[in-house]
């Protein structure tokens, strides 16, 4: 990665992750490949990362440049995804996760003392009780916890952990490149960096 800045405008910021998670393909095979997924389970699981995905990467977008730019790409990418078929669904699951990273961080006390139960836990059973394509999904709060207990066994514990690798995939790949950039238009650069992470990955 060369010293100097590369420019790439807004517009551009927003469309990178989209055309880079368009490439990988299918996200079960790049972050949950040596997981068992149920086929009931595929479509959240499917939705849930990708829309994780582009929420890590409005994150280190908001990091780089602040709150303004960050909803500016929020915005543009909202409108390209509803030109995709799910982007209606993907959109709500931003919505979700969103939500659950406003949340408080849970503790749970073991026999090996406290334990920081990760982040992504809490957006794992949001979207497993409220994404349409989750066979949990509940209107109601109270509904919950018995909904909770009809999942299969560790199905929130998997999500997580896929959750977990792909905001470190998005964070490997859009950290350094982000802090090349800063405004105007020179996609030829951005592309050819992707397609070399692409080979790599």
């Amino acid at each position: 990665m060369p010293a100097n800045k590369i420019n790439v405008g807004v517009y551009s910021l927003a469309e990178l992750p989209i055309d880079y998670l368009s490439r990988l393909g299918c996200p079960l095979e790049q972050v949950c490949n040596d997981q068992k997924v149920a086929p009931v389970y595929r479509d959240v699981f499917t939705s849930g990362i990708k829309a994780y995905q582009l929420v890590t990467y409005r994150n280190l977008v908001r990091e780089h440049y602040g709150r303004g730019v960050a909803h500016q790409v929020g915005t543009y990418q909202q409108r390209l995804l509803e030109r995709e078929p799910g982007g209606h669904s993907l959109g709500h699951s931003v919505r979700l996760i969103n939500a659950a990273l406003d949340s408080d961080t849970v503790a749970a006390d073991t026999d090996q003392g406290r334990m920081e139960i990760p982040i992504e836990m809490n957006v794992a059973l949001s979207l497993l009780l409220g994404a349409d394509s989750s066979p949990h999904c509940v209107s109601h709060p109270d509904d919950r916890i018995t909904e909770i207990s009809s999942m299969d066994m560790d199905v929130d514990w998997v999500l997580s952990r896929c959750l977990s690798r792909a905001r470190e995939n998005m964070q490997n790949v859009f950290m350094p490149l982000l802090g090349c950039i800063n405004s105007g238009v020179r996609v030829d650069y951005v592309e050819a960096y992707l397609k070399d992470r692409l080979a790599v990955n």
